[in-house]
């Protein structure tokens, strides 16, 4: 995944910022293997450069878990883009078939929020029903306060 662009580089921490990820959960992506250095040497004592090709990688496995794909799926895929070319057509059915589950999760947080939408609407609806009564007959239908001891 590194870039051409070697001159900008980040350490982990501003990855970390940049992606909103924490320095751990970035140093165990690299131990799953999700990151790929490439051939760049581990630090020996410094810390290790990250370039842009690393940030948009890891936007897109930010984008990737926000919709649910699963870790060995994201690492995969991960073996797939190392495969170059050769994985193209696999690649994209693996996309394909987390789409078509992001797509089926779409449609069910929809009707949640259809149904969210038609309650909100009935106690809008009742709300104003309930403010046009004479204040007399609103008082009358509140229920009873429960006895003291």
């Amino acid at each position: 995944m590194p870039s051409s662009s070697r001159s900008i580089t980040y350490t982990r921490d501003e990855l970390a910022r940049l992606t909103g990820l924490t320095p751990d959960v970035l140093r165990w992506f690299e131990d799953e293997g999700l990151i790929d250095l490439g051939t760049d040497p581990a630090p020996a004592a410094g810390e290790r450069a990250y370039h842009p090709a690393h940030l948009r990688w890891l936007e897109f496995l930010n984008q990737l878990r926000s919709t649910g794909m699963p870790l060995a799926e994201m690492s995969r895929y991960m073996e797939l883009t190392r495969g170059g070319d050769a994985t193209v057509a696999e690649r994209r059915h693996l996309l394909e078939v987390h789409r078509s589950r992001a797509s089926a999760q779409v449609e069910g947080v929809t009707a949640i929020l259809r149904q969210l939408d038609w309650k909100i609407s009935f106690y809008l609806e009742r709300e104003r029903a309930m403010s046009a009564r004479p204040a007399a007959e609103r008082r009358a239908s509140r229920p009873a306060e429960p006895a003291r001891r």
